[in-house]
């Protein structure tokens, strides 16, 4: 993703990851959802580097940080984490 040019940082970021929970009925309503909220975060999306359904194992085995994401999406229906990176300072 790279920041929108609404995005409060858009002069300093380069890019980033979103790692995006969502609970829906469908695959393609997971991902309209996710879309619309990445752009209501100030985010363009670029490139999906992979939607998948996760199960109670998986969860069980979560780090603290995928483990809040996930709280949080159990209680909003959609959260998500944003790894972003600054602009190399010479370009």
């Amino acid at each position: 993703m790279r920041p929108s040019a609404s995005h409060k940082d858009w002069n300093t970021l380069a890019a980033a990851i979103a790692t995006v929970m969502v609970f829906a009925e469908s695959g393609t309503l997971g991902r309209s959802r996710s879309v619309r909220f990445i752009a209501d975060n100030q985010w363009d999306i670029v490139e999906f580097m992979r939607a998948m359904i996760i199960c109670p194992h998986q969860v069980a085995n979560f780090d603290a940080d995928l483990e809040k994401v996930f709280r949080q999406a159990e209680r909003f229906g959609i959260a998500a984490c944003f790894d972003s990176w600054t602009k190399h300072p010479h370009t």
